[in-house]
């Protein structure tokens, strides 16, 4: 399956301290297509590289539509979900941060996808802080990344969410890293009530030793979920 990817994985050159390499490939009035060329794991304790296709919003603030991938970036979101037993999402999603540089969304095999939300909607999702709240009928439960990295190397910070609605509208989830110098954020509407368990993943370039506070939250219209963890940088 990752036949295709692999090609990327020889002679590889060293990346910048950031660890990536963008390139424009369109400009456009609202906003520059580039493509992002960044090093991920093989699954087998080795690097691919990898293309990610994004679209600038603004500074260090990107578009991202799973469903418009080179081919080996898709094959390579599908063997990274099957890990878990899930899917890719097909749906958009914000990348940003100074320290962010890629981002991954995977939703469970069974899962009803909604129609994806436009990034005005998922900009405005995030505009108000979550409150945790939820009831027998509706809910919103999430698990922070936790994890270690070496100082200075890029590291994948990945949470996970169950939410239940028992009416129409839409869910919104965000995972971030180190007050959002590092985050991805995704939406989606649905036409009824509805279940859906994912997880959302975010790559982030190496910072200082220390410890990096986490975040994943989720929201349905009427319960929210709000978890912290930690990345310690060593």
């Amino acid at each position: 399956m990752l036949a295709t990817a692999l090609l990327f994985s020889a002679a590889l050159t060293p990346l910048p301290m950031a660890g990536y390499i963008d390139r424009i490939v369109q400009h456009r009035a609202n906003g520059d297509v580039i493509l992002r060329t960044s090093e991920h794991s093989d699954f087998n304790g080795g690097k691919i590289r990898l293309e990610q296709k994004l679209r600038r919003l603004s500074g260090n603030k990107f578009s991202i539509d799973f469903s418009d991938q080179p081919a080996a970036t898709k094959t390579y979101h599908e063997a990274l979900c099957l890990e878990s037993g899930m899917r890719p999402s097909t749906g958009r999603g914000i990348l940003g941060g100074e320290n962010a540089i890629a981002a991954w969304s995977c939703v469970s095999s069974e899962t009803r996808e909604g129609t994806p939300a436009t990034i005005e909607e998922i900009e405005r999702a995030f505009d108000e802080p979550a409150s945790s709240q939820d009831n027998w009928t509706d809910y919103a439960r999430t698990a922070a990344p936790s994890g270690s990295a070496a100082p200075g190397q890029p590291f994948f910070a990945i949470g996970s969410m169950n939410v239940k609605s028992s009416v129409a509208g839409a869910v919104s989830y965000s995972v971030s890293v180190d007050d959002r110098r590092c985050y991805a954020q995704s939406a989606e509407r649905h036409a009824g009530a509805f279940e859906l368990s994912a997880q959302t993943g975010v790559n982030c370039s190496g910072t200082r030793p220390g410890s990096l506070n986490t975040e994943l939250r989720a929201c349905v219209p009427r319960a929210c979920g709000l978890s912290q963890g930690s990345y310690r940088i060593r």
